[in-house]
């Protein structure tokens, strides 16, 4: 009679000991999941953001170039001039 209650005892424990174990199994697969999700959110964000840029930089690649923009960039980006043209920059701030 002594060997059964022994028994049962250990079969609780273990029964116990492996609950345990689950519970913190399906804790740590929460927390997982949850910085997943965090991942996925920054990653689609960022997505997001680089087909803006790529949208924006296919519409101004199908932008035919005007002569007004083809002045504007040699002026502004190249530093070109007219022949005679006199060039004043204002180095004063507002």
């Amino acid at each position: 009679m002594t060997g059964r209650p022994n028994g049962n005892i250990m079969v609780k424990f273990a029964f116990v000991c492996v609950l345990v174990i689950l519970v913190f199994a399906v804790v740590n697969m929460q927390m997982q999941l949850s910085e997943l999700r965090e991942s996925k959110k920054q990653l689609e964000d960022s997505l997001q953001r680089v087909t803006d840029v790529i949208e924006e930089a296919t519409i101004r690649l199908n932008t035919p170039l005007s002569d007004e923009y083809i002045e504007r960039v040699a002026r502004e980006k190249l530093g070109y001039r007219k022949p005679g043209e006199i060039i004043f920059y204002n180095d004063l701030t507002d």
